[in-house]
């Protein structure tokens, strides 16, 4: 009986052993059997580096500061006079934010959002549109797309509306 299962435990580990996937061995069987061949990662093209005319330099390190904006069917505006975070709860909200943000959160549907600049963005919610003119510190901003159909831009300041 023991003899038995050490020879079954010795041919399980031989056959597993023998399929390196390193070796593409395991990928060129897939490849037959599914008849599409496995796709090759490419790397995305590169960023165009950021113009210094679209930056706005900002002391990262101040202390953080919020601002809440509860919205429905409204039209509002902010100064992101200290580095603030920014919250936007409801639907349907334009929103004009002068100054520089450390962090927008959109949380609801169909919003618009126009900021000076915004070093990182989260959305929570469904069509909703934030439009930015500069860049902090030289850096494009981090984006948490929690939804579909939002559109995060970056436009010329002649579009930003007065």
């Amino acid at each position: 009986m023991r003899v038995t299962t050490a020879l079954l435990l010795l041919i399980a580990l031989i056959s597993v052993g023998s399929c390196d996937l390193r070796s593409g061995i395991a990928k060129d069987e897939m490849e037959k059997f599914s008849g599409t061949p496995t796709p090759t990662r490419t790397p995305p093209p590169p960023e165009e580096p950021i113009d210094p005319a679209d930056s706005v330099t900002v002391d990262t390190n101040q202390p953080m500061a919020s601002i809440s904006l509860a919205g429905g069917n409204k039209t509002k505006s902010a100064n992101c006079s200290k580095f603030e975070n920014v919250s936007l709860n409801g639907n349907r909200t334009v929103v004009t934010i002068k100054g520089s943000c450390r962090q927008i959160t959109v949380n609801g549907n169909d919003n618009e959002i126009s900021v000076d600049a915004v070093m990182s963005i989260v959305i929570n919610g469904e069509n909703n549109s934030l439009k930015h003119v500069r860049y902090v510190n030289a850096k494009r901003p981090s984006v948490t797309d929690n939804g579909d159909g939002n559109t995060i831009e970056k436009i010329a300041r002649t579009e930003v509306k007065k």
